[in-house]
Formats: structure tokens, C-alpha cells, sequence
């Protein structure tokens, strides 16, 4: 079911429009090579839950132009919380002046790769509104999920439920007769729980999240979510802390999202391998084992990252990054498409008006092998199985280090015993060439916001794999 798109605002998209044509044929007069408007009104709620009580709440409006011109070969932006002619051309003239002072000092100048203009309306699916649910049934919702993680056991000594919803217009016009407008609404609720014994403390954490209406939460039931949390972080109290090595791992379709995503993903962001990464001059030479293919996608429908155009109009297409262990491309905005000679890929995405667009990740995920998870396991004669990520850092040379949540050994095909505190590390294309083993149980659910300079939603995952990880342990 898709409902009419209900903006958060009161605009006349008609007027928006005349707005934008009379910026851009200003521009243009001033002197400008190209130029694009982008638009954009959104309006979300963000509701944190703490032993309790409401620890925050909040309901957001923002509504503004961002404006971005080329002249002689260098970017001028410039942007607007109010919207008015006045307003937009004098954005505009300081966009104008920023680009021709820069332009005089740029050694290499700018130029964009060719895209056919496209004339498009489209908005993802709802079927309930978040704005058709009371923010207190939203509280109340949080509320018991807060009730029952804490009632679940006296050794819960914290916990943390966050409610965000968003939904956003955004229209986009630029000087080559592209006119685009997507319509999209979010919902995530995220839970994080602390259990502790003595001086023994386990943490859990879940996120459901989607391009979808409150629906999903429905769907998903934060509170079923909110036990299953608890009774990870109290059943981890009691398990061992893990020998440090390197180690024969399967990995979840959690685990394997997160290395994709932050230790290889952004290694393949055009802008970075520009600069310099572990990817730099890597295109047609083997970056992985046979078994992997990886793809940056402006799907599924109903993904976090859902992203049908980006923020400079160009279509969203699959990128196939890695095919069968070869890289064979990277994520591209226009200039960077231009300069590496490749296509755009529609992966050009700015936090909001106020941001010119960067090159970003969207829904990044391994593709599906023939093993079934169990079989996995049951193959494995000794090593340890390793789900849910937490957090970690990683660096554009590949090097990773990460937390995970819940670890069993397996001795001879069998789980023997849960592990807890456990650390993985290494270096991204060392661990996707020792990948043995890939399972067909794809799933693309880990929705979050990566923070490269700017904010922006993105999701991922993949199917279970097997391989070489060096894994390391703390009380």
C-alpha cells in the first residue's frame, strides 16, 4: 500500500519550482558553467527512554535551499533557511563570487561526468504515518519496552530506548533540465542494554530501522526485541573470556555488514581512493576470495539507505564492487566519475540542504553463497562464531578493530561454550581473501547513520561466512 505523501510542511511545490528555474536562469547570467538548487523541507522525532522516565524528546522542522554553481572549474555553495527570491539570489551571488575567487587558485579544475537529466516524482512506501501516531503512544510504546528490559532481571543495571522518525521532500533542479523530487519517510528504534555481576558487565544492543511508515515498529515489536536484548546481556555474564589469536571465525550477517560497510566500503568511496587508500589503482586485481562479490545499492525498497536519485539527480544503480574476489569499480559522484573516467553511480548524498553532497555508501552488503549457516558450523572443526556487531574503528588502509556481543567456541562442527568481551581485528582485504565458506542466508537489516563529515542513512549486511580473523578478549 503507498499513501500520498504527506509533507511535513505547508509548500507550494509549484512555487518551489518557478523559485528554483528563476535561481538557476540567474546563475546561468551571472556566468555560471552549471548550477543546482536543492530543496528540501523534513520534519522528525527523536525520543530517548532511560530507566523509566523520558530522558529527551524532540520534534525538528527544517526547511531551506542549498545552491551549488560551477565557474571555471571550481564549486561555490551556498544556502538558505528562509525562502524568498531575495533570499535565493543573493545565495546565489555568494555561491557565485566563493566559485570564481576559488577558481583563480585551483590547479586542476572540476569537471562532471555526463548524466541524461531526469524528470521524476517518486516516494517510498507507508502504510501508516508516523505523524498519525501521538507522540505520547510513541512514549508510551518506548516506555514499555524500558519496563520490560528492567523487570527482566535485577542484574540489568542500565538501558537506553531511542524512538526517530523522519520524513523529508526534497526537490532537485540543475541547469541541464534534471527536475526530481523524492519523498521519503524513515523509522528507527534502537535498544541498548547493561547487564552487571560484580565487576562483570555485558552489553547487547538491536536496531530495527527502515524506509517505512511506524508500521515497522508493528512489524518488528520493540518490545519481543527489548527481552531478547536483556537476555543476551544477563546470559553473558557467566561466559568466558576468549584465548586472543588468530582464529578460523564465522561471522553473522551482523558482524560481516559492519567489516563491509566501515572497513572495506568507504575504501571504495571515489573521493577516498582519490586521496589514497588500501583500493588506489586496485581495479581488475583480486582483493578477495573467489566467493565474494560485493555490491553498494540504492535498494531494497524499504532499506534504511533506500536512495532512488542522490543529491546531484542522477538515478541510483547497483555498484558491483567485488565481483568473484576482482574489484571492479568504485562509488562515484559526478566529478569523480569524470576524473577516473567511469560512470556516476548515484552515490553523491548530503546530510541536508545546508551541505554540499560527498561521495557515500547506501545499502553496502556481500552477496549470498550456496552454504547453509548450519552447514558452516558444522564444518568447522575448531575455531568460534561471532555475532552482533558494537562499534569500532577502522581506517581507509582496511585495518578494523571491533566489538562483538555474543561468541561461542566450536569444537568439532559443535557451539561448546558462550564467550563474552570478545574483540575482532585486522586488515579488510586480508580477511576477505581467507573467506572459505559463504551462506545463502543474505540479510540486508542494520540500519544506522554513517558519520563520514556528514550524516546520512545507510544499511547493509550479507549472509553468514567463514574465515581468518585475529580475535582478541577483555574481562
Amino acid at each position: 500500500m503507498r499513501l500520498n505523501f504527506k509533507s511535513p510542511g505547508i509548500t507550494n511545490v509549484s512555487y518551489i519550482k518557478d523559485l528554483i528555474e528563476k535561481g538557476i536562469e540567474y546563475a546561468i547570467k551571472k556566468g555560471a558553467d552549471f548550477v543546482e538548487i536543492r530543496y528540501q523541507e523534513a520534519q522528525s522525532t527523536n525520543i530517548v527512554v532511560r530507566k523509566g522516565a523520558v530522558e529527551a524528546s524532540s520534534l525538528s522542522t527544517i526547511r531551506g535551499i542549498g545552491v551549488r554553481v560551477l565557474v571555471n572549474g571550481s564549486w561555490g555553495y551556498a544556502s538558505l533557511d528562509e525562502i524568498s527570491w531575495q533570499l535565493l539570489e543573493r545565495a546565489i551571488s555568494n555561491a557565485y563570487r566563493m566559485a570564481r575567487a576559488s577558481s583563480k587558485l585551483r590547479k586542476r579544475k572540476i569537471r562532471l561526468a555526463y548524466v541524461k537529466p531526469a524528470k521524476d516524482r517518486v516516494a517510498s512506501k507507508v502504510k501508516i504515518r508516523p505523524s498519525d501516531i501521538s507522540v505520547e503512544e510513541k512514549m508510551k510504546m518506548l516506555l514499555e519496552v524500558d519496563k520490560t528490559i528492567r523487570e527482566y532481571s535485577d542484574r540489568i543495571k542500565d538501558d537506553n530506548v531511542v524512538y526517530a522518525d523522519s520524513v523529508s521532500r526534497k526537490i532537485y533542479m540543475n541547469s541541464e533540465g534534471a527536475e526530481i523530487e523524492v519523498n521519503t519517510c524513515r523509522v528507527r528504534c534502537g535498544i541498548r542494554v547493561t547487564a552487571r555481576e560484580n565487576d562483570i558487565i555485558s552489553p547487547a544492543y538491536e536496531v530495527i530501522g527502515g524506509t517505512k511508515g511506524y508500521e515497522l515498529i508493528y512489524d518488528k515489536d520493540p518490545v519481543k526485541l527489548g527481552v531478547k536484548v536483556a537476555k543476551r546481556a544477563v546470559d553473558l555474564l557467566h561466559a568466558d573470556v576468549p584465548k586472543g589469536g588468530l582464529m578460523t571465525a564465522v561471522l553473522d550477517n551482523s558482524i560481516l555488514g559492519l567489516i563491509v560497510h566501515e572497513a572495506f566500503g568507504h575504501t571504495a568511496e571515489a573521493d577516498l581512493v582519490l586521496s589514497g587508500t588500501i583500493l588506489t589503482n586496485k581495479i581488475g586485481k583480486k582483493v578477495a576470495s573467489d566467493m565474494v562479490t560485493i555490491i553498494d545499492s540504492p535498494g531494497p525498497e524499504g532499506a534504511y539507505g533506500w536512495l532512488p536519485y542522490d543529491d546531484e539527480g542522477v538515478k541510483g544503480r547497483d555498484v558491483v564492487i567485488v565481483k568473484e574476489g576482482i574489484l571492479m569499480g568504485y562509488m562515484h559522484s559526478r566529478e569523480t566519475a569524470f576524473i577516473m573516467g567511469a560512470e556516476p553511480t548515484g552515490n553523491a548524498r548530503a546530510q541536508s540542504y545546508a551541505h554540499p553532497p560527498l561521495v557515500r555508501m547506501r545499502n553496502t552488503y556481500m552477496a549470498p553463497g550456496d552454504w547453509k549457516p548450519d552447514e558452516i558450523i558444522q564444518e568447522t572443526k575448531e575455531g568460534i562464531y561471532l555475532k552482533g556487531g558494537i562499534g569500532g574503528q577502522s581506517d581507509t588502509n582496511g585495518e578494523f578493530m571491533f566489538s562483538v556481543q555474543e561468541a561461542w567456541y566450536i569444537r568439532n562442527g559443535e557451539l561448546i561454550r558462550p564467550l563474552r568481551g570478545v574483540t575482532i581485528s585486522g586488515n579488510a582485504i586480508e580477511v576477505l581473501k581467507s573467506i572459505d565458506a559463504v551462506g545463502n542466508d543474505l540479510k540486508i537489516g542494520y540500519p544506522g547513520m554513517c558519520g563520514k563529515f556528514q550524516l546520512v542513512p545507510v544499511d547493509g549486511g550479507g549472509p553468514h561466512i567463514r574465515c581468518k580473523v585475529l580475535v582478541g578478549g577483555k574481562r
